[in-house]
């Protein structure tokens, strides 16, 4: 075994060499000895057993443990005060061997508690020993031999010092601590000492300035916490019902309360709980409590009521702070219906009739201490608030809209003071985290306020904001000698409301963080464009980086479906060299190239792969089109053709309709038209007019006619078939050729002089000897 470490040797000789009332003195030097000689004090006494030098080991450190036993059983409170100091070093450090070899120490350091030791002492001793309880706690052997019979006579010790009028605050501080860490892992052991730590810690819970004694804070936190966490002592599977028990008992104390100090105003509340208000004595001033064991100490006037209230309201707050023993049911109803109650109590708006109905039997000078109380009252509901979302998470989304409601009403009557604004923020982060999405255009409306006064602090911090009034000169015929004579001048103070009214770290804090929940967790549709302005150009002044990235990423669309601009330009410029900015540059300018492309409408909502799948839908869809039109118009050109087909008539060379000979009877059977028809109705017409119209037309339907005459023709012989096919589109060119001739003869003549336009006639009497020819050909047909 290695040498033993030079620390220890040093801590033993000192001990021994030092006299107990220098030891105070010396406890940091030799605490910090202890602590670095955990590997001595943590190992087993039999590994350094044998004849070689790291035999020492563990006799050092069997000698300090006899040292520090014999200071804690001595005579003298300087060394037992050391003796405490080194006991809780060694329990640090000392694993399981450091507790079992406590086993003395334990009675020694209760009866320290006990003794009329110095406070210090005490209050070290009460530390110690919850310490060793609380590591006891994976031991159950050493739970059996050292906790179970000494922990009745520590919490007596506790409850004495508790219990005495000359026990300073922070002792009693120290006892609640020691005893609500020590409740939860022995609740059998203290529950026949419930009631005693009750009443002893009571008058500690809600205490107001008519109490003799004034009770710092942490006293009254810890106490609160200690008396909800007595519930676990209740015997099997009764935690849940003494915890429901006693917040439904605190829920009433604040009602009590409540109508007291609000006797001054005529309610608008109606309870949903069927509560029903005490009668109050108006004459009498507004007081409560009692002397009773199971009452809250007395109080009395508005300041004190007020004061009580606020206590009961955060005793509540830990009831949903602090863990329980088994599932309990919360009773929701009960604490929304009064929260609404103290809410609906809202002050005068400065400048305007009251909005509160007020009883004229109470005076005035109460009704106006009653507006003075009444922001602690609502800064304790918000804390009240946020305790229920934090323990219900998100089974409290049917609460929102309530706690919302309430939240807007409180900033609405105490936008003036900066502590209410800085709850309202802070409750407000975790309910738009859990509701904003899913909130209606009418509670985003109502957030309003809320907006614009959480963009008012920010820009004025900012510097970016001046809300300096501008003084008005007075006038002239009221121009007094008395007066200031900065009221004379016409120029505004240059000087920002900030100098005057600064806002606290954690309240710009607050604020900061909740913009981008602005943008980011409410329905951007609801919001007006005027507020959706006001919220980009407060998160470009103030650099807000989260801010600025959720407008970008959420895009303004108005009710007409137009984008507006985005601040993307802003945020590049700022913060261009963050990672996650380029990200959201590159993918936007991608998403953009792609949406010009297809020359669609581009959506900044909709991120870069809903891009591609929608193009490469409409991609398909267009193919699709494509594909269908092309044969759309092979089948129209289909139906042209036999339409075409269909037609019986022939047009000659001399302009006139004639009938088609070959075939005509065959077709008529199939249904097709009569070519008699059109010869009756053109029989009338002049053989030597002119006709001009429609000419490639004509000569298409001349050659459409003859093919399908030949066709309807009886089958013949090849070579038969071969020849009377050529002869049949001889036939077919020269009329076209002839039908070409006219067409040019008679634009040349449409040419000439105005006096033959009107009246007169232009006869063609040009014959070719091929036209003859195709007479005397078709009489020979």
């Amino acid at each position: 075994m290695a040498a033993p470490p030079s620390d220890l040797r040093v801590l033993v000789r000192r001990l021994a060499s030092t006299p107990a009332d220098q030891l105070p003195r010396l406890c940091p030097v030799l605490v910090g000895h202890v602590l670095r000689c955990g590997g001595p004090l943590s190992a087993s006494p039999d590994a350094g057993k044998g004849k070689d030098k790291g035999a020492e080991t563990p006799m050092l450190v069997h000698k300090l443990r006899t040292h520090i036993t014999t200071l804690l059983t001595g005579r003298n409170a300087s060394g037992r005060f050391a003796a405490v100091c080194l006991i809780k070093a060694v329990v640090d450090v000392g694993g399981w061997e450091g507790l079992r070899a406590a086993d003395p120490w334990v009675r020694g350091l209760i009866s320290v508690a006990q003794k009329i030791d110095p406070l210090p002492s005490k209050e070290l001793a009460i530390i110690t020993l919850t310490k060793i309880y609380m590591l006891l706690q994976g031991y159950p052997t050493l739970i059996r031999e050292m906790a179970t019979p000494t922990l009745p006579s520590f919490v007596t010790a506790c409850l004495q010092l508790a219990k005495s009028p000359s026990t300073p605050t922070s002792v009693i501080d120290t006892v609640a601590s020691s005893l609500s860490k020590l409740v939860m892992l022995y609740p059998t052991t203290l529950r026949p000492f419930a009631g005693q730590i009750k009443t002893a810690l009571r008058p500690y819970i809600a205490p107001t300035t008519s109490d003799s004694a004034v009770v710092p804070h942490n006293l009254r936190e810890s106490s609160r916490r200690l008396f909800v966490l007595l519930s676990y002592t209740a015997p099997k599977n009764g935690s849940s019902d003494e915890w429901v028990k006693s917040i439904k008992a605190a829920i009433l104390d604040c009602h009590a309360t409540a109508d007291q100090i609000f006797r001054g105003v005529v309610e608008s509340w109606e309870s949903s709980t069927s509560y029903r208000p005490q009668q109050i004595r108006n004459e009498l001033d507004p007081s409560g409590g009692g002397d009773s064991v199971d009452e809250f100490p007395s109080w009395e006037g508005i300041q004190s009521g007020s004061e009580r209230l606020v206590g009961l309201l955060e005793f509540l707050a830990e009831y949903l702070d602090n863990p329980t023993k088994a599932p309990v049911t919360v009773p929701v109803g009960e604490l929304l219906d009064l929260t609404t109650r103290l809410t609906l109590v809202t002050p005068p708006t400065p400048g305007s009739e009251e909005t509160m109905q007020t009883n004229p039997s109470i005076s005035r000078d109460e009704k106006a201490e009653l507006w003075t109380v009444l922001p602690d009252i609502h800064t304790a509901v918000l804390r009240l608030h946020g305790s229920t979302l934090r323990r219900l998470g998100d089974s409290a989304l049917p609460l929102s809209t309530d706690i919302i409601d309430h939240t807007v009403r409180v900033l609405s009557s105490h936008r003036s003071n900066p502590s209410v604004r800085e709850k309202v923020y802070n409750l407000t982060t975790p309910l738009l985290t859990l509701a904003g999405p899913t909130l209606p255009r009418l509670t985003v409306d109502s957030l309003t306020p809320l907006l614009q006064q959480t963009c008012h602090d920010i820009l004025l911090s900012a510097g970016h904001l001046d809300d300096t009034p501008t003084p008005k000169p007075a006038e002239k015929g009221k121009q007094t000698v008395q007066g200031n004579a900065d009221a004379f001048l016409s120029t505004p103070s240059t000087t920002p409301v900030s100098l005057f009214a600064p806002l606290s770290s954690s309240h710009l804090a607050s604020a900061t963080s909740l913009l981008p929940l602005f943008l980011s967790h409410l329905p951007q549709t609801h919001l007006s464009p005027d507020i959706r302005s006001l919220l980009d150009r407060t998160a470009i002044l103030s650099s807000n980086k989260p801010a600025m990235l959720a407008s970008v990423l959420h895009p303004y669309k108005d009710t007409r479906g137009r984008y507006y601009p985005s601040i993307l330009p802003f945020l590049v410029q700022k913060f261009g060299k963050d990672a996650e900015v380029e990200v959201v540059r590159s993918n936007l300018v991608r998403a953009g190239r792609y949406a010009q492309l297809n020359a669609d409408e581009y959506d900044p909502s909709a991120n870069l792969d809903d891009l591609l799948a929608e193009k490469q839908l409409n991609d398909e869809q267009e193919d699709a089109e494509m594909g269908e039109a092309f044969e759309a118009q092979l089948q129209q050109q289909d139906i042209t053709v036999e339409e075409k087909r269909e037609k019986k008539v022939v047009v000659s060379g001399w302009g006139s309709v004639v009938p088609a000979t070959n075939g005509a009877a065959a077709q008529q059977q199939e249904g097709e038209m009569d070519v008699d028809d059109v010869v009756e109705e053109e029989k009338e017409v002049n053989p030597f007019a002119v006709t001009v119209k429609e000419t490639e037309t004509t000569t298409t339907t001349t050659t459409t006619t003859m093919v399908k005459k030949r066709a309807a023709s009886p089958l013949k012989r090849k070579s038969s078939g071969a020849f009377d096919e050529v002869e049949e589109m001889t036939k077919v060119k020269r009329v076209a050729v002839a039908t070409v001739a006219v067409g040019q003869k008679t634009e040349e003549h449409g040419d000439s002089d105005d006096s033959d336009e009107e009246g007169s006639v232009q006869i063609d009497m040009s014959l070719d000897d091929e036209d003859d020819e195709e007479d005397e050909d078709e009489d020979d047909e």
